[in-house]
């Protein structure tokens, strides 16, 4: 768009990175939960593990399941009510709500005096959290360019691994402290650190401008645009002007589509990028990740190691996952998404089966093999790293570009509830499953990333550059493309904006005066010849604007 250069602005970036904040108080949330379930103080206070016969009470598994599993449970329910919010009063207010949830469940928590309290508790906290991971890519793919979407919304990712990353580094710091109720409330309670800090930031970023200009506030949303994609190599603004034209455009469209939930089943194009969203949300969680996130000081005490060495173990497995989620985030707008998703459900699978093999040949027949127990823990790690490359971070970009702007809050919220089930799913069967059967738990997942990775390669677009306003046209609704950012260019003499018409035989470039898009009180561009707008469904899919 506009030429082959990036469209980096240095604001904009920190605007998209303080919004990627949001997603440490999803990830922070929905890791502690590892660290406290692998503290001995916390078992014995909640009454799940006895210390004189030195093993858990009946009905512990079930116990433990459901403080994992119960935090998805409230997730899938306020994703939904997050998008609601996010599309009739805005992305910051999603943030307020999430951020007014996390604060709730998470004083309870800190505050718990009893299982079933603690587990109540979950349940709200896991509504906020898991909100966070709804709003926030929504938010993020509105505000950034189209060459640089990944990175930015990529950094969601990023914040997803950091957030994870420092509930594990809290386990360990706390896990050194005298006090044995501190051990583990410590960490729970600076969980309210990372709600807080979104309610600061809402006071710095803006709201999202595609989202008012759904609701006919164009003046703001010019504002924001124009400060977002200024660049000083670009002193006319052509990028902003001409970035700002094409939404304003699909705008009008999109206001006059329907928003409900049944459309987004009845219309095939619709039906076609749900089925995509929620097909790879289940398979991304199906490559087991949660299960060896919340569970993995219980897999490595599978594998011979104390507490100790569980949540060192803990953490440096986290600390992969910040890497190289930032590695996916840095590369994806060179690589595209779809390589990195074959990359993450394959390389997955693959580090499933080694696990599996580890798990089953040294760690449950008590080999005491010190070699194959540390290739269990390296195909954890190794795990991680695909993962984190290629579900994570290319996973959360994925979500964010497939929806037009009148159903994206929903179309995202539907990605991550199928996300929050699935999880439910496996958390609540884990610690039964991990006793009951053991190593063949994994074989669960190694065949649904197998599958997985077939289905990514025949059937997942590409979606790599594509402006939010075009990407109707990958599932065939191109007639729904109001402007194509091809087709926008600017007369370097003149610095008149030029639409040119798609899809003609003889291409015939048309020029608007500066002022056309820019100065239409209600951000709409005169017409051709004052005759309105081209019907939607006409073969060109643009409106033209002749010189006035």
């Amino acid at each position: 768009m506009f030429g082959s250069k990036r469209h980096f602005n240095a604001w904009n970036f920190f605007i998209c990175y303080l919004v990627s904040l949001g997603q440490i108080a999803f990830g922070y949330p929905a890791s502690i939960i590892g660290v406290t379930l692998a503290q001995p103080p916390f078992l014995v206070y909640m009454k799940l593990y006895d210390p004189v016969a030195a093993e858990l009470t009946p009905g512990a598994d079930q116990l433990i399941g459901a403080c994992s599993g119960i935090f998805q449970a409230g997730a899938f329910f306020n994703v939904f009510i997050a998008g609601w919010i996010m599309d009739k009063w805005g992305r910051k207010a999603g943030f307020y709500w999430c951020a007014f949830l996390s604060l709730l469940g998470g004083a309870l928590l800190c505050g718990s005096t009893n299982i079933t309290m603690f587990i109540v508790a979950r349940f709200i906290a896991g509504g906020g959290s898991w909100g966070f991971l709804s709003v926030t890519p929504t938010y993020s793919a509105e505000l950034a360019p189209p060459d640089l979407r990944g990175l930015m919304v990529g950094m969601n990712g990023v914040n997803i691994a950091l957030g994870y990353g420092l509930a594990s580094y809290m386990g360990l710091a706390f896990f050194y402290t005298e006090d044995p109720v501190a051990q583990w409330r410590a960490p729970l309670g600076i969980a309210l650190i990372w709600p807080v800090l979104v309610i600061l930031i809402c006071f710095i970023v803006p709201e999202s401008p595609r989202y008012l200009l759904m609701k006919g506030r164009v003046e703001e949303a010019r504002a924001i645009t124009y400060k977002l994609h200024h660049m000083k190599s670009d002193p006319d603004d052509e990028f902003a002007r001409g970035e700002f034209y094409q939404m304003a455009k699909q705008a009008e469209v999109d206001r006059k589509l329907d928003p409900g939930w049944l459309e987004m089943f009845r219309r095939p194009s619709y039906r076609k990028r749900v089925t995509l969203a929620m097909t790879f949300a289940f398979i991304g969680q199906s490559t087991g990740v949660l299960v060896l996130n919340n569970y993995g000081p219980t897999i490595y005490a599978s594998l011979g190691y104390d507490t100790e060495y569980q949540l060192i173990f803990q953490c440096g497995w986290i600390s992969v996952g910040i890497i190289f989620n930032l590695v996916g985030a840095l590369i994806m707008d060179w690589t595209g998404r779809k390589p990195l998703l074959l990359i993450g459900v394959g390389g997955c699978c693959i580090c499933l089966i080694l696990e599996a093999a580890m798990v089953a040949t040294y760690a449950e027949t008590n080999s005491g093999n010190q070699a194959g127990l540390q290739m269990g823990v390296a195909a954890a790690y190794l795990f991680l790293a695909v993962y984190s490359v290629g579900v994570d971070v290319a996973g959360v970009v994925f979500y964010s570009e497939l929806f037009p702007n009148h159903i994206r809050a929903k179309g995202i919220a539907l990605s991550i509830a199928v996300i929050a089930l699935t999880d439910l799913v496996y958390l609540q069967a884990t610690a039964t499953a991990f006793a009951s059967i053991g190593w063949k738990f994994y074989l669960v997942f190694i065949i649904i990333s197998g599958l997985g990775t077939i289905w990514v390669f025949f059937v997942v677009p590409e979606t790599k550059g594509i402006p939010l306003e075009e990407m109707a046209a990958v599932f065939g609704d191109t007639e729904n493309v109001a402007v194509f950012s091809a087709d926008i260019h600017f007369d370097q003499s003149t610095h008149e904006m030029v639409v040119d018409e798609h899809g003609s035989a003889e291409v015939r470039r048309r020029r608007s005066q500066v002022n056309d898009i820019e100065s239409s009180g209600d951000g709409t561009p005169p017409t051709e010849k004052g005759t309105g707008p081209h019907p939607v469904g006409e073969k060109h899919g643009a409106e033209h604007v002749d010189r006035v």
